[in-house]
């Protein structure tokens, strides 16, 4: 009984076997391999069924590198190379001054990194500015500027004004000039709208407010040509010489200064804490910059309007040149021969008239003649 069960197990397992060998041999006859079946992208290499198929060119068997994903803002390499053509330096809705990309003529005069007003320290002074700002008007001392300039901030304060442009404020400017052609020009209301004005020398406005306004933030003169400045109003000194600085520091304390090259005011009427003084290289600056040597040096209302060009962003100029009948005088006078300012030779009328009118076809300044 046992060797017949025996046997029926060992027919059982041999008849599995050649199943098996039938059916693997069937299927070696009738179907080709997997990897000739189905495209080469697909399938799945094992072995050396991997040469199957054309050889693709290398480029396609090296794998991509990892690829880094492209920040979220990208800037175009030409973008960056005048980013000032792109942007607006103050908050003004139309263009800043200080914005240099639209007109090639103001760029190639107008410096950003001028710094227009002394401080008590780090001026850095250009020596060649300082020597040709010493040959204008000799005052025969033999004081050196830093001597005069420590003096001179004992009594006056150090400026504290930054006139960078900023977003966030747009500064227009009037500048005043004090030509005859303002009589009857009504622009008094237009002027006062300006938030800072700026006025030079013996300028009137009493009796003349419908014509030139009645406001004044800054004002400029040297003391051949100095008045009282009212309260609140910045005194600007425009220093021809040492001479000038030490009358400044005397009219506003001992009076004991009370000449130059002629009798001047010898005491002054001014807020300390708000007086101004123009840097000598400023001088310097203008006068290669912008009336390019004609002239001995810039007349008081040229350095009054490059002053505003660094300290405002969006200038409007009155009053300047001779009136309609040609005659060169103040608005105030009523001599029309009182005018001596283009007879003198120092300074060039007609080239700073053309860079004035310049300025204004550049877009840079309004102007109201």
């Amino acid at each position: 009984m046992l060797f017949r069960r025996k046997m029926c197990v060992a027919l059982i397992i041999a008849a599995i076997l050649f199943l098996m060998l039938a059916s693997q041999s069937i299927q070696r006859r009738h179907f080709l391999p997997l990897s000739l079946v189905l495209p080469i992208s697909w399938a799945t290499p094992t072995g050396r069924e991997t040469v199957v198929g054309p050889t693709p060119p290398p480029a396609d068997l090296t794998p991509d590198p990892p690829r880094t994903p492209a920040p979220a803002h990208t800037t175009k390499p030409e973008a960056k190379q005048k980013p000032e053509e792109n942007s607006q330096s103050c908050g003004c809705t139309e263009s800043c001054i200080s914005d240099l990309g639209r007109s090639d003529w103001f760029r190639r005069r107008y410096d950003p990194k001028q710094q227009p007003v002394l401080r008590d320290s780090n001026n850095n002074f250009d020596p060649e500015a300082l020597r040709w700002w010493l040959s204008l008007q000799r005052a025969g001392n033999d004081q050196s500027l830093e001597k005069v300039m420590s003096e001179m901030f004992k009594v006056i304060s150090p400026p504290t004004v930054d006139f960078k442009p900023l977003l966030s404020t747009c500064r227009s400017c009037a500048v005043v000039g004090n030509s005859g052609n303002l009589r009857q020009s009504g622009n008094g209301n237009l002027i006062d709208s300006h938030n800072s004005v700026y006025r030079m020398n013996k300028a009137v406005t009493r009796g003349f407010e419908k014509d030139v306004g009645n406001r004044t933030t800054y004002h400029f003169l040297y003391p051949e040509s100095a008045v009282d400045v009212a309260r609140g109003v910045s005194l600007v000194l425009l220093p021809f010489k040492l001479r000038d600085m030490e009358w400044l520091t005397s009219a506003l304390s001992t009076g004991q200064v009370k000449m130059t090259y002629m009798r001047v005011k010898d005491r002054v009427e001014a807020d300390k804490d708000k007086v101004l003084v123009v840097n000598p290289a400023f001088f310097k600056y203008a006068n290669d910059r912008w009336t390019e040597g004609h002239g001995r040096y810039p007349s008081t209302g040229m350095l009054a309007i490059i002053f505003a060009l660094h300290t405002c962003d969006q200038v409007s100029v009155f009053g300047y040149g001779a009136d309609q009948q040609g005659n060169w005088h103040h608005y105030w006078e009523d001599n029309r021969n009182a005018g001596a300012f283009r007879k003198t030779g120092v300074h060039s009328a007609d080239f700073e008239k053309q860079i004035i009118q310049q300025l204004a076809k550049e877009g840079k300044i309004s102007l109201h003649l």
